[in-house]
């Protein structure tokens, strides 16, 4: 990087900033279904519905009068999952998912969808946490989405198709580009879970990769090398973290 993504005199470790640049820049350009117009429009939005005064789980935004605009680049579905991921994630039913794909969202507008709710608000939060400001996202780039499915994507493990062959596994390596991944042998049913849009699971694997532990690293007690933390400390913060947000994984 060649300007600092954030003005502190913190030690932030030179991966993460290079991710986080990386993901950035993956907002704001053309996805695989979604414009770049209408990614934009979903990171503002996971950022609205996180600072806005909290909505039962069961009344979606789109209901109530004048929270979203009649100029809105996203249909009101999108805005709801949004807000109900962002904010509600736990409430999270297979009901809620089959009553909304494919009547009102296809699976792969779904899957990008909730791949960029989750970068950023996994962004997001690493700001918040430290007090920073968060990273503002750059104008929507030209271009059209790819709108293309791996031709081995079926429902199995998930309530969304997934691709085994999409979903190998990655690791970090310096000859794969921005996200710094590269195929690895089959991985744990969590790691499939995006593979419907492979250039979202990609770079969620890199934040991953970077914020916690490099997939190819997992089996490793690498925290005394890399980290500051021990990786017994790390996942006590982790255990702990993953209780307070009713995440069972």
């Amino acid at each position: 990087m060649t300007t600092p993504l954030y003005d502190t005199p913190l030690p932030i470790r030179a991966e993460i900033g290079n991710t986080q640049a990386a993901a950035v820049r993956h907002w704001s350009a053309p996805g695989t279904w979604w414009t770049a117009v209408e990614r934009v429009a979903i990171v503002e939005e996971v950022r609205r519905a996180r600072d806005a005064d909290e909505l039962p789980p069961w009344t979606a935004p789109s209901s109530v009068p004048g929270l979203i605009g009649n100029h809105h680049p996203l249909p009101a579905v999108a805005v709801d999952v949004i807000w109900r991921v962002t904010n509600h994630v736990t409430t999270l039913t297979r009901e809620w998912y089959e009553a909304l794909v494919p009547a009102a969202l296809s699976a792969g507008h779904y899957v990008e969808l909730l791949s960029l709710v989750a970068q950023v608000n996994m962004v997001d939060r690493f700001a918040d946490g430290l007090g920073l400001g968060r990273i503002e996202v750059g104008p929507a780039a030209p271009g059209e989405p790819a709108r293309t499915t791996p031709d081995d994507a079926a429902v199995t493990t998930h309530w969304v198709p997934t691709a085994p062959s999409a979903a190998a596994g990655w690791r970090p390596t310096d000859q794969a580009g921005d996200t710094g991944l590269e195929p690895q042998p089959d991985v744990p049913n969590v790691l499939k879970a995006l593979s419907l849009v492979p250039p979202e699971r990609n770079i969620q694997m890199a934040l991953i990769g970077s914020h916690y532990v490099p997939g190819g690293a997992l089996s490793d007690d690498i925290g005394k090398d890399v980290w500051s933390l021990q990786r017994t400390q790390m996942e006590l913060i982790g255990a702990i973290t993953s209780a307070v947000n009713e995440c069972f994984y």
